[in-house]
């Protein structure tokens, strides 16, 4: 066969090409320090560098997980301890048995000093309320407002304020009942100057509400086995500013991505929130309907955690949250127009308080630390600061008592609030224990995915990058391969018939 010049130098160009091609591949492996550069370089070591990545991407999703749940619990911890130790403060000043001027002296530390529990209590976590529960956009606690009965009162039931306080100074109410007997038949006086002068005397009503003046009643449960007694005392310490604490459902309120269009409301026949927490109802749409009362729903009663059966609002435009006999809570939904109808995943919510100045809810907060695990790591106001869900004491209530027990020298009284003081103390401790745990759990956890992660990071090493030493070992071969490469071609390029008939 003819070897053509065309031929010859054809074949000297694609020998040079695959020579420079390689050359300028080690080149870029040097100036990347990796042996793949783009998908082709290595089709299987990319997918395996692509899974490593995603694995050390979820190790450092966990990690900022457990950084900002370690950072919430080493703040939780830290106003709750300043809080014992407050109420230990509190307790020295209940214990002390002073002559009456002392006594006075004492009532008004115990007031700043539940001033302060409550700043901390309102602690906030960045722009999110601390002790709040999964209700963090909003204060847990208000200005408090806590109706306090004296020891010695025969009348055994609940008693609770409600209102909001529209005084512009702070007043002390005193309710003394003159006539004993249940609601309906008792009578009661009214004083708002410290027991100096009293009202006349008026019939307590059958429903148990007294009204106090400047927007707040008293209420009395019919939860006791004692009817009210003559001599019985009642003491409301109101601020300037405070807020109700009676049961109260907030107006429901719509999910901002929701497609139905119309307007919810209560339904005026819903009755006063029987519940002892207070929590966050939420009416979830599973599918679509044409118009309203066409479509099935779900009903959460702890904030969407956990779910009911499916329904169908099958009667109407009416939706029950809180089914409890003589204390339903109905939702009432009216259309915008004929064709407005709900969507799925539709949200509604509804927030129902129970009696008590907290204004957050029961509900816990978690992260993800690892596949298929979660970590609680919030601690609720609810359970550290009220008698409800876990919690053990009313600590506000306690010192709102020992604060009126020491201003009327009623020594059993103030002894009886330490106790309740050093049980809510003691309490505090533990969540103080229990937020140390989960610290040390998230430090763990921490550790394992460090050491997991240099794993992983070794790995996509060993797969992606270059070993330098090799890399220019083999780059200084191929150089000098290839100028070598460049010096023959010159000379073959000059070679002609000439050459080989000399």
């Amino acid at each position: 066969m003819r070897i053509t010049e065309n031929m010859r130098y054809g074949s000297l160009i694609d020998s040079l090409g695959r020579a420079q091609g390689s050359y300028g591949s080690l080149m870029e492996q040097m100036a990347s320090q990796k042996k793949i550069n783009r998908p082709s370089d290595d089709p299987v070591g990319t997918t395996r560098v692509l899974d490593f990545r995603g694995v050390r991407d979820t190790i450092a999703q966990y990690g900022r997980n457990i950084e900002n749940a370690d950072a919430w619990l080493k703040l939780s911890e830290t106003k709750l301890e300043n809080i014992s130790d407050l109420i230990g403060k509190a307790r020295e000043a209940g214990i002390n048995d002073q002559s009456s001027r002392t006594r006075q002296v004492l009532a008004q530390n115990v007031s700043s000093l539940l001033e302060e529990i409550l700043s901390l209590a309102n602690s906030k976590f960045g722009d999110r309320w601390l002790f709040a529960g999964s209700r963090t956009g909003e204060a847990p606690f208000g200005r408090i407002i806590l109706p306090v009965a004296r020891s010695t009162n025969a009348f055994d039931g609940s008693v609770f304020s409600a209102g909001t306080y529209t005084g512009t100074a702070d007043k002390t109410y005193t309710l003394r009942i003159a006539t004993g007997g249940a609601p309906g038949a008792a009578t009661c006086e009214l004083s708002e100057d410290g027991g100096a002068t009293w009202s006349a005397a008026v019939a307590v009503p059958a429903s148990g509400i007294v009204s106090l003046g400047d927007g707040l009643t008293l209420r009395f449960g019919d939860d006791g086995t004692a009817d009210l007694a003559a001599g019985d005392l009642f003491y409301v310490n109101a601020s300037a500013g405070g807020r109700t604490t009676d049961a109260r459902v907030e107006a429901p309120r719509a999910a901002a991505n929701n497609t139905f269009g119309g307007a919810v409301a209560l339904d005026p026949s819903s009755g006063r929130y029987g519940g002892d927490r207070n929590r966050t109802y939420v009416v979830k749409f599973v599918n679509g309907g044409g118009a309203v009362g066409e479509a099935d729903y779900r009903v959460s009663a702890d904030g969407g955690r956990t779910w009911g059966a499916v329904q169908t609002a099958s009667w109407g435009s009416t939706i029950t949250v809180d089914g409890t006999a003589g204390h339903e809570q109905v939702l009432r939904f009216t259309a915008s127009g004929a064709a407005d109808g709900f969507a799925e995943n539709d949200l509604f919510y509804v927030n129902a308080f129970a009696p008590g100045v907290y204004g957050g809810n029961g509900e816990d907060l978690s992260v993800s630390t690892g596949q298929g695990s979660r970590m609680v790591y919030n601690v609720t106001g609810e359970e550290a600061f009220t008698d409800r869900g876990r919690g053990a004491v009313d600590l506000f209530a306690a010192l709102e008592s020992l604060k009126t027990a020491l201003e009327q020298g009623d020594r059993q009284g103030a002894i009886d609030q330490v106790g309740r003081l050093t049980a809510a103390q003691d309490s505090i401790r533990q969540y103080v224990a229990e937020s140390g745990a989960r610290r040390n759990s998230l430090e763990i956890s921490r550790e394992n995915y460090r050491v997991l992660d240099d794993k992983v990071a070794g790995l996509t090493s060993a797969t992606e990058d270059v070993d330098l030493e090799r890399l220019v070992v083999e780059f200084k071969m191929k150089e000098t391969a290839l100028q070598a490469s460049y010096a023959m071609s010159v000379q073959i390029g000059r070679m002609s018939i000439l050459d080989y008939l000399r």
